[in-house]
């Protein structure tokens, strides 16, 4: 059996699943495969995951019809404020969305959340067809491009779209080239509860070995962890029961937010930089983390995938409404320059920023300490790389 589409999507992630939301307001025939859809259900609890979505990925969210639907839940955390500190050094950065006459400096959103919610829009698209099933093959040829799935079954389209993650099965399947940089941290992702109240504040300690992250969440002593340490640590502190662990990381904030208490299971993920420079190619494109993927020390890793999409659907747009083949790679060129400056500056940003708090020489510690209390204090620049980070 052949079915034919405009576009296949495969991968229905975050950015997979907007992006189908995106093609379906335009009418055009989309098919999302992934063999696992979203949950039927989001627990009372916080999800372990959760990401930082900034004003470009807000304005993206209400042009796909789903930023409210995302409010009424009210799981949705606005933060106004965030502060950035380096343990046993002097570096302090700190802002709130008032002084920049923001309403906000983004939201914390569990990413469950976000899957089903666009999951859930994208089931209201007639035009939108899912397939609960994986791929097996792919075909590219002149006119069109095919994929196999594991029923035998075969989709044909236009445009093929690959948005299934760091370890995606299309890139490898096509053999695409990969530039990767292994971080020196694996991250370490939570649910706590704190003592003491996290005031809608996101927060940030650097320290020698390592980054820890507090995202807060929509209930007022809950946050996401990110603690990005070296393998080593990492592990030993995966392997900690849940009081020691209490222990460790009230003991590393020196008690920033009060005794911390862990609230859900722990997970480990190696932090790998990763890059393709192919990411555009005859009748395939790859967006999110298939293509690109970053340290989670800005927590920009969702924005820029979701940048891809809003660009790509944008793109798609314009080439149906003037009759051009959408799977042809000239047609890509614009779309391409433009993904890969952004990418590659955020790329470069999050090196640096990792490279420099790497270490405890006295030089160093006084060059970050005295770099980072200048953006602190100088309003100008401290506004620009806030309006950076929110995609403005």
């Amino acid at each position: 059996m052949v079915r034919d589409f405009d576009v296949i999507i495969i991968g229905a992630g975050i950015v997979g699943l907007a992006t189908a939301c995106a093609l379906g307001q335009q009418s055009l025939r989309v098919a999302v495969i992934d063999d696992k859809i979203a949950p039927a259900e989001i627990s009372a609890h916080p999800a372990i995951r959760a990401s930082a979505i900034n004003g470009s990925s807000q304005h993206y969210f209400e042009q796909l019809g789903i930023w409210q639907s995302l409010l009424s839940s009210q799981r949705v955390l606005s933060f106004e404020d965030i502060s950035v500190k380096e343990a046993n050094g002097f570096a302090r950065l700190s802002a709130h969305s008032h002084d920049y006459h923001f309403n906000n400096l983004g939201h914390i959103i569990e990413n469950e959340l976000m899957v089903q919610t666009l999951y859930q829009k994208a089931c209201t698209y007639d035009n939108v067809c899912f397939f609960q099933q994986k791929a097996q093959h792919l075909y590219s040829a002149n006119e069109s491009a095919s994929v196999q799935l594991a029923d035998e079954s075969i989709l044909t389209a236009q445009l093929m779209v690959a948005a299934d993650g760091a370890n995606s099965w299309v890139r490898q399947n096509q053999q695409i080239k990969l530039w990767q940089y292994h971080y020196r941290h694996h991250a370490l992702i939570a649910t706590v509860k704190t003592a003491m109240p996290h005031e809608a504040c996101a927060r940030q300690l650097f320290y020698p070995d390592g980054i820890i992250a507090f995202l807060p969440l929509w209930q007022s002593d809950m946050s996401c962890l990110v603690w990005s340490a070296k393998p080593d640590e990492a592990e030993r502190l995966m392997a900690q029961d849940a009081q020691t662990f209490n222990q460790s990381l009230t003991a590393a904030t020196a008690g920033w937010l009060g005794d911390c208490q862990l609230a859900s299971e722990k997970l480990l993920y190696p932090l790998t930089a990763r890059y393709t420079t192919e990411f555009v190619k005859h009748r395939l494109i790859l967006i999110g983390d298939a293509a690109h993927t970053i340290h989670p020390l800005a927590g920009q890793g969702v924005n820029l995938g979701l940048r891809d999409s809003a660009l790509l659907a944008q793109t798609i747009q314009t080439l149906f409404a003037t009759g051009k083949d959408i799977g042809l790679k000239p047609a890509w060129q614009s779309y391409q320059r433009s993904r890969n400056k952004d990418v590659l500056m955020m790329l470069a940003a999050m090196q640096g920023i990792e490279s420099v708090f790497d270490g405890q020489f006295v030089i160093k510690k006084w060059l970050r300490g005295a770099g980072m209390n200048m953006i602190d204090q100088v309003p100008f620049i401290k506004k620009h790389v806030i309006k950076y980070a929110l995609g403005l």
